[in-house]
């Protein structure tokens, strides 16, 4: 006999709280609620007792709305309690097929229950890190809300750049956010500004704030582009309708990028910390020895991972990746490739994806299966999640399981080990000259189909 007991977290109200019989699945008294504090916690353990027959084993179900799930799983596994988490898919599934459109906190917290009574492979035990891996895991998070933010900055000083001077976007090698980009759109967003001051002393303007050397073609065409911009709002400016005040767009430019510059500094100083916890942790950089990882990637497979026992096969991590196909069938008709199913972490699939796409251009035995890939016609997207799904995911998972084997007994770590198709070992420079001598000229269509 086992009890399942369902909680649906509230963020900003008390949790919900449904107890199953295991067996039966059956409802075992009613519903009731508690909040994250001392008192809370003392409701939801005599409620319990009051139901629980004695040296009855006890399950929790959780779901994670935002970090309102961490104080509760803490707390729970302090206690020795085992405490699980259903994927998304799984609990819209069964909610849906047990109450059809209805939608209630004790509803959620029951469908919880259910999934793992009914759905045991769907519903993963939680796991927290501790220690240096906590640590990591905040520090990779801080890093990844940093980059996206980055990301979004940085299209928005080009929408800005978009509606005052079209052109600007268009300048080659990324001019427009390096070191004499950035140094531009400070002092020249008005493209009269520009023209006034005139090609040559933009151009020595530019150079100052450059490292490397202005190439005159990038200034040429910085140039048209103002010449054009003036042009294109001559008639609006002369109607005295332009949509916008160069002066307020300005200062606007000159705040996004203040804003990017500190943001960029951030996120160093995080990849800096990310580097030093990474040799902690892994002082003779076995992680970082297998093909396209390095310290970014290695503490993001890190954390995403955790403790790798929790998956007892390549398949149970396989699917915790979520880079396996869909399936549909019937009867005897097998269907067409289906998409990947997609159903896990998405911090995992990008670390894997990134890594994989470094991967196939080192390590030879992959480069011939990304090759293999695109010349049956999937595309570049397509052909590296297959590397990530069929070679590099399951070298990740052997490596780290012999990792933590190497700790437990205290022998030596291992490393990844380059080969050749034959399967003899050389090094990483070897395997890079193999793939650029036989895949070097190598190009795709659309279609896949290889040109030299």
């Amino acid at each position: 006999m086992a009890l399942i007991v369902g909680i649906d977290l509230g963020r900003k109200s008390a949790h919900d709280v449904v107890i199953l019989k295991r067996e039966t699945g059956l409802v075992i008294g009613r519903s009731f609620r508690f909040t994250s504090s001392p008192e809370g916690f003392h409701k939801l353990f005599r409620k319990i007792e009051a139901v629980r027959n004695q040296d009855e084993p006890v399950d929790f179900v959780i779901d994670s709305p935002g970090r309102a799930w961490i104080p509760v799983a803490a707390v729970l596994k302090a206690t020795g309690c085992r405490v699980y988490r259903p994927s998304a898919y799984r609990v819209k599934k069964v909610r849906e097929a047990g109450h059809r459109k209805n939608k209630t906190n004790r509803i959620d917290a029951l469908t919880l229950a259910r999934c793992l009574r009914n759905y045991p492979k769907d519903t993963a035990q939680v796991f927290l890190p501790q220690g240096d891996h906590a640590r990591l895991d905040q520090i990779v998070r801080q890093r990844d809300r940093v980059v996206d933010s980055l990301a979004r900055r940085k299209q928005r000083i080009q929408d800005l750049c978009e509606a005052v001077n079209p052109g600007l976007t268009k300048l080659p090698d990324g001019f427009l956010l390096n070191e004499a980009g950035r140094a531009f759109l400070r002092a020249y967003i008005d493209p009269r500004s520009a023209l006034r001051l005139g090609k040559k002393r933009l151009g020595q303007f530019l150079q100052k704030r450059y490292r490397l050397e202005l190439e005159s073609d990038t200034l040429d065409k910085l140039f048209l582009a103002c010449e054009k911009a003036v042009e294109l709002y001559r008639v609006v400016r002369d109607a005295d309708s332009m949509p916008f005040d160069e002066r307020i767009l300005q200062d606007e430019l000159n705040w996004e990028l203040d804003q990017l510059e500190r943001e960029e500094q951030r996120r160093h100083l995080l990849e800096l910390q990310i580097k030093k916890l990474n040799r902690k942790i892994d002082p003779t950089d076995s992680l970082i020895s297998l093909p396209g990882i390095r310290h970014i990637l290695a503490a993001g497979i890190r954390t995403c991972v955790g403790d790798i026992d929790r998956f007892e096969t390549l398949n149970k991590h396989k699917g915790f990746a979520g880079f396996y196909p869909s399936v549909k069938k019937t009867g005897d008709h097998a269907s067409s490739p289906m998409p990947m199913s997609k159903m896990s972490c998405n911090r995992y699939k990008r670390c894997l994806y990134l890594a994989a796409e470094n991967a196939y251009k080192w390590d030879l035995e992959m480069a011939a299966f990304y090759h293999k890939r695109r010349r049956a016609g999937h595309t570049h997207t397509q052909a590296v999640c297959a590397v990530a799904n069929a070679k590099l995911l399951p070298r990740i998972h052997h490596l780290m399981k012999e990792l933590k084997q190497a700790e437990s007994t205290k022998t030596t770590r291992p490393h990844y080990v380059f080969r050749d198709l034959s399967g003899n070992p050389i090094s990483k420079i070897e395997a890079k000259a193999m793939i650029t001598a036989t895949w070097g000229g190598v190009d795709y269509s659309k279609k896949g189909l290889a040109t030299a």
